[in-house]
């Protein structure tokens, strides 16, 4: 992901104004073409991987003491990847499915009050919102998890690996070390050997499929459904709004945080753990069922209060309407054009 995004960074302009074009032109040539395809699929592989190692780590209570710390990592690494890379880069895409990932972002900002504030461009001199979502996908975000992973790492090392439910010491912190099968980097090469497995595979896909682009963003409002791993809330957002979506991802994540907490006991057996693992399976199918339900709900158009999203432009140096030439009913664009003739991508002045 990053090698890919380090050469796509070269040929892609993060101005919105230009943002979709280079993006046109990166899908013209082949070998460009296909490295943006890499990059995408290789995300969808990421996360899809993250699912199912978090499940995984979940049914053989691997996050029980001492790996608590391990777990919370873990979880911190999918949140990092999941909200952050991921849905960043959904928006610098910068067509219809980025513009409207943006107007979410910046509505749901409103609602974290301070916090929120910070990231709204409101500090004076504070760069514009595209920029930072841009320095955030390309170095903060991909620091955090090297970080994230170096750590998580580290303790699975220390720790060593977690008995499993099903053999005699499911019960116990440890493996006693002359029952331990396989060294540490025995276990990293495994890793190495079925990744190289998994990614071929997907960069064999990126072969065939390339990375979508939905079309140029419009002034109107498009209906439109977020990307599968963000389907799950589109039911609830439909009814509620954007707000909802805040709400059912922090009762997500603080039920995966409180995990260790809730389930404290040493024993690993399937048994034993009843009750954390009905909870789990009903979340899990939850989720599952409402993915679905998101994926066959026809897409509905969403408005993100205009006066909000005006308001915002105007704290991040939207310069407000003036007699410069261009009629008072023509919304400007920052870089002093009409709207008529600014190019597609702008976010500023679209919901």
């Amino acid at each position: 992901m990053i090698a890919t995004g380090f050469i796509l960074a070269q040929l892609y302009n993060p101005i919105p104004e230009q943002a979709y074009k280079s993006l046109e032109s990166i899908q013209q040539v082949g070998w460009s073409r296909y490295l943006r395809a890499l990059h995408y699929w290789f995300a969808q592989g990421i996360i899809a991987a993250l699912l199912l190692h978090i499940c995984r780590v979940f049914i053989t209570g691997a996050y029980k003491h001492p790996r608590q710390v391990t777990w919370w990592i873990g979880v911190a690494l999918f949140g990092v990847m999941l909200m952050g890379s991921y849905f960043s880069g959904t928006v610098l895409k910068w067509d219809e499915e980025g513009l409207d990932a943006l107007n979410h972002y910046k509505e749901g900002l409103g609602y974290l009050g301070p916090i929120g504030a910070l990231f709204t461009g409101a500090f004076p001199g504070s760069g514009p919102i595209n920029f930072r979502i841009y320095v955030s996908h390309i170095a903060v975000f991909p620091v955090l998890l090297v970080l994230l992973i170096v750590a998580h790492f580290y303790l699975v090392r220390i720790f060593n690996l977690s008995p499993t439910p099903w053999d005699s010491w499911s019960n116990t912190p440890e493996i006693p070390q002359q029952e331990m099968k396989g060294r540490f980097n025995e276990h990293a090469q495994s890793i190495a050997l079925y990744s190289l497995i998994y990614y071929g595979f997907l960069a064999l896909v990126a072969a065939f499929v390339r990375a979508p682009l939905g079309g140029s963003p419009a002034s109107e409002h498009m209906p439109l459904k977020p990307p599968w791993p963000f389907l799950w809330v589109y039911g609830f957002e439909n009814i509620w709004g954007v707000v909802a979506v805040l709400f059912a991802n922090m009762v997500l994540f603080g039920f995966l945080a409180l995990i260790p907490i809730l389930d404290r006991k040493q024993d690993r057996s399937l048994k034993a753990r009843k009750g954390i693992l009905i909870s789990g399976a009903i979340v899990a199918v939850s989720l599952v069922g409402l993915t679905l339900h998101g994926w066959f709900t026809p897409p509905q158009s969403h408005t993100h209060g205009h006066g909000e999203e005006e308001e915002m432009g105007h704290q991040e140096g939207e310069a407000p309407h003036e007699d410069d030439g261009h009629p008072h009913d023509e919304p400007s664009s920052p870089s002093g054009e009409s709207e008529k003739d600014h190019a597609p991508g702008t976010a500023d002045h679209v919901d």
